[in-house]
């Protein structure tokens, strides 16, 4: 039996009207790489921007030393961060997935996202149940004909929710599916992968969507809980 946090109920992109129709018939996921993120200036916090985006580790000051030429530093101030300088190269595709568990935790009032999604777009192209497992079958053959794409992340992965972690409390490695807790409120599910033939934003056709696919306004979607109801017999 499927457990209620790895069944997903719903998979939503956030964007501009501009950007729908590419979406839906050509299914086309323009992934920007790591730097793109860590360098976009938000003014908003917790938004789109985050310097911290492609950390390989985040450590406690208190929980290690330095040593610089035989001489040990041990009173560090601030986390220390570590990132791989590969990783900036890593382009991601991020679209909000909402699993049953993140609904029954939310009460009988249901699920209520966060207003800043309007933020990212006036519209919400959202993919439901059964589809979603479509979504992944077209995506996973398109990246699989694709010889110039490629992932460097363990097992192979190419897609998963993101992980959110404390950044206060954080004293440990990170991966590309990890992310601060102040971004949680995305609930992100993240395709990461590499390309061989240039550098910068990767356009990934993965074939029309329109059979799978539904828009709404973002407006419209942010208004309304997300909440399981009984049938009407």
């Amino acid at each position: 039996m499927v457990s209620p946090e790895n069944r997903n109920r719903l998979l939503i992109k956030f964007m501009d009207e501009q950007y729908v129709d590419s979406f839906i018939n050509d299914g086309l996921l323009y992934m920007n790489n790591i730097q793109y993120f860590r360098d976009y200036e938000d003014g908003d916090p917790a938004l789109r921007g985050d310097v911290h985006e492609g950390l390989s580790a985040s450590l406690l000051p208190e929980n290690i030393t330095l040593e610089i030429n035989g001489q040990l530093i041990t009173d560090a101030a601030g986390k220390v961060d570590i990132r791989q300088c590969h990783q900036d190269e890593t382009n991601i595709y991020s679209m909000t997935i909402i699993s049953d568990r993140d609904i029954l935790i939310s009460g009988e009032n249901g699920l209520h996202l966060s207003s800043n999604f309007e933020k990212f777009g006036n519209k919400a192209v959202f993919i439901g149940g059964s589809d979603i497992s479509e979504f992944w079958r077209r995506l996973k053959k398109a990246i699989e004909n694709d010889q110039s794409v490629y992932t460097l992340e363990e097992n192979n992965t190419v897609a998963k929710k993101v992980n959110y972690v404390e950044r206060e409390l954080h004293h440990s490695q990170l991966s590309i599916f990890n992310k601060f807790s102040e971004y949680a409120w995305q609930h992100e599910w993240r395709i990461a992968l590499k390309q061989t033939k240039c550098v910068g934003p990767l356009p990934l056709k993965i074939g029309s969507l329109a059979d799978i696919a539904h828009v709404v306004d973002t407006t419209a979607i942010v208004k309304e809980p997300i909440k399981f109801q009984e049938k009407v017999l």
